[in-house]
């Protein structure tokens, strides 16, 4: 009895599920979702009733989501609505505790649908209502806030006209964070501008986290130009695009700044002939290609998110609250008696461990710290700009720039702190854990890998970054040793220990590989010069006489000899020892030079090839397109996806660029060159 009892209970509850919404809500439902205006008008005007009925499950009303349609409709379902019932209706509040303001925000037409709201607050507010954008969500978020929070200006600066304590509809209640907080975690950095203009008081305040909007922004190396990587082609249009992406309130910022500094004479972008053709034309391309589209907007936030780092900073004092204590020393601690790689680390692993355990790690929160930890190059520029001093600014840990620079291998801020000529100063300091900056380049905790092709090319780009930070260290440092006894070099072996046997396996490997390849290339053109084209006569080839005929010996002979040096390259280096500093030069040079040889080996083949078909099938000469095609093709593929072949190339350029030079007196060039510039 009781079972049967619980099964019904079971179904007039399902049954009662079913009847959360009526058949009309329910076609009001289908026609608001395929955005048949007219559709969910005429359902709804059946049983005005419904209209201040729960809609959805988010607990929305129909004027809620006439906010999605058109201003029309949105004041012909209010005005629906009993005039006793109305005001409740503008202050009715969904699941997420929005009213229909907060609503009126994510519509397009949001500037029209919220004049219709306020004509009919006119009629009903009475001293006794609290008016319409004073009302908060659960979130204590106001419209203004909302607006804020979710980019949209337009609306924002329109409501705020209608406001007059502006400044608390920017924060919450509990304090967790401001208006300008949350349009720069949702990157809306446009808006994050307007809303420091109108009260510099928001970017000092402190988010639950106690983090500025400078330390907020700090933290986010995507929305700078100097973090992201862009290929050749992406990098050439972004840097030919304009800098605004369009002509709307976004430009009008940059344009009132400039005004506010005195500079309202000088021509702007758009006042410029050439500018606006410029800008005429990017736009046409971006809206028939998509990807100069996306670049565009990304340039914009980008320049964007730089004004506002500008902004900030100005107001940025944390660095005052400086630790300078420096930790200088002349004094030599002699290391511990040299024992192997694998004791020494498991011995620096298990003290680590135990300090640990005593103390908390507390990380770094400065914005000048932040913005050099995740390299954006735009933030510290300008600190170095408007607050010079700031650069000697030490952190409790006895942590100063130059120390963060070299632990996170941030090569961009090394130039910018060069070029301030402080790196004597800065280089002498040492941290709590008498480390110094040796010490901390030779640590792998912060290491983050380059666009490199291989195991090899990391390790042979970090002892470079190494052996860079050395040449100004104080000589006496490579012997000093932090608190587990290591000197730098001891640090360098231990924390690249793993990436060392990475970086052999790989290197046989590859090596191995190749002199295969290079084998067989060989074998191959071997034989070709002994099956002569055509045949030969009385020992005499047919075709000596053929201009073909010397390109195809030339090619076949420049083959087998890059083949061979090739595999005497790549055995060099499956004999070699692979010791740690053999990755800094030597090995990664070898390899470089291996790939070359090994590719114009390939190339000179297909050559040789394409000069065999022409000798034998004897094609006419404009048909020999197809065939150079045809041996350019393996060529690149080999060159662009297998082999790094622009690595070598770029460095031994460099290098061939260093000596020449060395050889020649650069003041004499220069003066012959302004010579020749007179006449």
């Amino acid at each position: 009895m009781d079972e049967m009892q619980q099964k019904e209970g079971g179904e007039l509850e399902r049954v009662e599920e079913t009847k959360l919404f009526c058949e009309e809500m329910k076609e009001a439902q289908k026609a608001a979702m395929k955005k048949q205006w007219e559709e969910f008008k005429k359902i709804m005007m059946e049983k005005p009733e419904n209209i201040l009925k729960q809609f959805d499950l988010f607990g929305n009303t129909a004027i809620h989501v006439a906010t999605r349609s058109h201003t029309q409709l949105l004041s012909e379902f209010i005005e629906m609505v009993p005039a006793e019932e109305r005001w409740n209706a503008l202050c009715k509040k969904n699941v997420e505790g929005n009213t229909v303001l907060h609503e009126i925000v994510f519509s397009k037409h949001a500037q029209e649908m919220a004049d219709v709201v306020f004509r009919f607050e006119e009629q009903l507010l009475t001293p006794q209502k609290n008016p319409l954008l004073e009302l908060r969500n659960n979130e204590g978020e106001s419209p203004l806030f909302v607006a804020a929070m979710h980019g949209k200006l337009k609306i924002l600066k329109y409501m705020a006209n209608r406001v007059q304590n502006l400044g608390e509809h920017f924060r919450l209640s509990d304090d967790k964070y401001n208006a300008l907080h949350a349009s720069v975690i949702g990157q809306h950095f446009h808006v994050a501008i307007w809303l420091e203009r109108m009260d510099e008081n928001l970017s000092l305040e402190k988010d639950g986290k106690d983090l500025t909007c400078l330390q907020l922004l700090s933290k986010m190396p995507q929305v700078f130009r100097s973090c992201i990587h862009m290929g050749p082609l992406k990098n050439t249009i972004y840097h030919l695009l304009p800098d605004e992406y369009d002509n709307d309130e976004h430009s009008q910022l940059f344009k009132k700044k400039d005004e506010e500094n005195g500079k309202e004479d000088e021509p702007t972008l758009f006042k410029s002939a050439i500018s606006e053709i410029n800008y005429r034309f990017w736009k046409h391309l971006a809206k028939e290609f998509e990807g100069i589209d996306q670049t565009w907007k990304e340039k914009k936030k980008h320049k964007l998110a730089e004004h506002l780092a500008s902004t900030l900073v100005t107001n940025d004092l944390s660095w005052q609250a400086s630790k300078n204590k420096y930790n200088r020393t002349i004094l030599i601690t002699m290391p511990h008696d040299p024992i192997n790689v694998v004791k020494r680390k498991r011995v620096s692993v298990r003290k680590r461990e135990e300090r640990r355990k005593k103390t908390e790690e507390r990380p770094e929160r400065t914005a000048l710290f932040l913005a050099t930890k995740n390299g954006i190059v735009e933030i510290v520029n300008k600190f170095l700009q408007v607050h010079p001093a700031a650069i000697y600014h030490v952190t409790e840990k006895q942590h100063n720039i130059l120390t963060m620079v070299v632990k996170y291998r941030q090569r961009k801020i090394l130039k910018l702190i060069e070029r301030t000529g402080t790196i004597e100063s800065l280089v002498a300091q040492i941290t709590d854990k008498r480390r110094t900056v040796l010490h901390e380049v030779a640590r792998m905790h912060y290491y983050k890998a380059e666009h490199l092709a291989g195991v090899a090319f990391h390790l042979q780009d970090e002892l470079r970054w190494y052996d860079r930070v050395r040449r100004f260290t104080p000589k006496h440092y490579n012997m000093h040793c932090d608190i587990d006894g290591h000197t730098p070099e001891d640090m360098l072996e231990i924390e690249h220990d793993g990436m060392l046997k990475e970086a052999k396996k790989w290197l046989k490997e590859t090596a191995q590989s190749c002199s295969t390849v290079a084998i067989l290339v060989a074998t191959v053109v071997f034989a070709a010069a002994y099956t002569i084209p055509g045949g030969t006569e009385n020992g005499t080839p047919v075709f000596i006489h053929s201009s073909v005929f010397l390109f195809f010996t030339i090619m076949d002979v420049v083959a087998l000899a890059t083949s061979l040096a090739s595999v005497v390259i790549f055995l060099s280096i499956l004999t070699s020892p692979c010791d740690l500093w053999d990755f800094h030069k030597s090995l990664p040079r070898k390899l470089n030079l291996g790939f070359v040889l090994l590719f114009f080996s390939l190339l000179t083949t297909m050559f040789a090839f394409s000069a065999t078909m022409l000798l034998t099938i004897r094609l006419e000469w404009k048909k020999w397109t197809l065939i150079y095609s045809a041996t350019f093709f393996p060529a690149t593929i080999f060159a662009i996806i297998q082999f790094p072949v622009y690595v070598m190339a770029r460095s031994i350029t460099k290098n061939l660029w260093k000596q020449l030079k060395k050889l020649f007196p650069t003041r004499l060039i220069q003066h012959c060159m302004s010579h020749i510039g007179c006449y």
